[in-house]
This record gives C-alpha cells, sequence and structure tokens, in this order.
C-alpha cells in the first residue's frame, strides 16, 4: 500500500473509533482505481473536483451530463466492487 495511502487509511481507523459517524475521505480523486483505494478503509469517497473537471471541460450542457453521468457510474462501480 503506497505511504499516503496507509497514512489516510490510519488516519481514519483513528477517527473511527472516536466516532459512530460515518466517515468520508476525499482530496484529489479522479480515478475509478483511486475511488476504490479510498473506498476499501472509509464510508464514502468526494469525488467533487473530478466531476467539476468534467463539466469544465464539456462542449454543451447534454456533454456535461453525459461526462458527468459516466464519471459517477464508472466510479460507483468501483467503490462497490472494492467492498464485496
Amino acid at each position: 500500500m503506497p505511504i499516503r495511502q496507509r497514512c489516510s487509511s490510519n488516519l481514519v481507523a483513528q477517527v473511527c473509533e472516536d466516532t459512530e459517524l460515518p466517515i468520508v475521505v476525499g482530496f484529489g480523486i479522479r480515478t475509478a482505481e483511486q475511488a476504490a483505494a479510498i473506498g476499501r478503509f472509509s464510508d464514502a469517497v468526494v469525488v467533487g473536483s473530478a466531476l467539476v473537471d468534467c463539466i469544465e471541460h464539456a462542449a454543451s450542457a447534454d456533454d456535461a451530463v453525459e461526462q458527468v453521468h459516466g464519471l459517477v457510474s464508472e466510479l460507483a462501480e468501483s467503490v462497490r466492487a472494492c467492498r464485496k
């Protein structure tokens, strides 16, 4: 496990000891692989910047919707798969 991921998972484990609230992690997550890595040890994954990038680079509003939908589907599938 890469050092940053190991540090993140250790920090989440420490926070989990002090709360029963869901733990949500995310900063710069843009790919399905990154989402799955974070999803293995958190309750949810934040991917806001990746969605903003899709919208920013879309050719039209319809294109933005398609790109966001595709990315969200890919990210969700990867997080679900890592939890099986």
